[in-house]
């Protein structure tokens, strides 16, 4: 769409109100504002986004032609309507012990099978075929993403799934991370005000992620200056199976891995793009890999369900603890 005030930018911060995550969002808030865009801010901490329960619910609401929509009843559905309405993403949260807050994780499983493109492409095409109504066509925008982990800790591998962690937001609805910081040491910065590199790094990111809207999300380029070991999302994270095969754990590429005097690399064959998380081919294999499970289980159940309590009647004897006899103990 070009550079215009139709371009909307949310910002979420999941840190404390008015802290390192507020004011590194706004800043970033502020660069995208500075090229024409809509800015909104939601700071999550007073909000309540509860976990996903895996009750189901929204594919049983899907399936009957209704919204792919969560039957919870709590905020994530403001939050959601906001990302929903969003061309770009600049997201902040803390890491407290090793990856990004808990309420971080709610968020992404809410928003995850639940907003699949995979899925929602198929489901698309079974209501034309029997000519329903189509799903919210926000459902496939194609979104650009700054991420940014805030950590207290001087020693990076306290953060070490901080910015790892806050990619699962993105897969499902193919959102395309332009840029990314690891924000460790905030211990001893205090406070990003003081720096004023820093404001001016974030400000950019603003400025990064509002550039590319109306872009095809592949042709995207990455403005971080960590490009990674892996060439798609620009993480440092491997794993290691006992071979040179090693996989990108948040793209699930596989590789194979060199070794040059002390120097690392991987060879990534673009082969294997397709097949990533962060593409649609990667989520089109996921989404058959589950349909093709819930036909074996449907039809498992069907021949033993009706053995299932004389398999488990020995579990009888574990009883779950009463959480009303519990007191706790304030002087300790």
């Amino acid at each position: 769409r070009g550079r215009n005030t139709e371009m909307i930018v949310l910002g979420l911060s999941f840190g404390r109100k008015n802290g390192n995550c507020d004011i590194v969002v706004k800043e970033a808030l502020l660069g995208a504002k500075s090229l024409g865009a809509e800015v909104r801010f939601i700071n999550t901490s007073n909000l309540r986004i509860d976990r996903c329960t895996g009750c189901g619910a929204c594919d049983k609401r899907m399936e009957k032609g209704g919204p792919c929509r969560c039957v919870i009843k709590d905020d994530f559905p403001f939050v959601e309507h906001e990302i929903l309405e969003a061309d770009a993403l600049i997201v902040a949260a803390p890491v407290y012990v090793l990856g990004p807050v808990g309420q971080y994780k709610n968020l992404c499983d809410r928003m995850g099978p639940s907003h699949d493109r995979a899925f929602m492409t198929k489901e698309n095409e079974r209501r034309k075929a029997l000519g329903m109504k189509p799903l919210d066509e926000r459902l496939f925008k194609d979104r650009f993403v700054g991420l940014i982990s805030v950590g207290g800790a001087r020693t990076e591998n306290w953060t070490s799934f901080g910015l790892a962690g806050m990619h699962l937001l993105t897969f499902s609805s193919q959102m395309t991370v332009v840029d990314q910081l690891n924000l460790y040491g905030m211990g001893d910065r205090v406070n990003p005000a003081f720096h004023p590199d820093l404001m001016a790094r974030v400000y950019q990111m603003g400025k990064n992620v509002t550039s590319v809207i109306g872009t095809p999300r592949l042709e995207a380029p990455f403005f971080g200056e960590d490009k990674g070991i892996c060439p798609l999302c620009h993480c440092n994270l491997l794993t290691v199976k006992g071979t040179t095969d090693v996989e990108c754990p948040i793209c699930g590429i596989h590789g194979t891995l060199k070794v040059e005097g002390n120097k690392v690399s991987v060879d990534f064959p673009e082969s294997q793009f397709e097949r990533a998380r962060l593409r649609y081919g990667g989520l089109e294999d996921h989404c058959n890999e589950i349909n093709s499970m819930m036909e074996i289980a449907i039809a498992k159940m069907k021949q033993d369900g009706d053995k299932l309590p004389e398999l488990l009647a020995h579990q009888k004897e574990i009883v779950p603890l009463d959480k009303s006899k519990f007191v706790e103990d304030t002087d300790n």
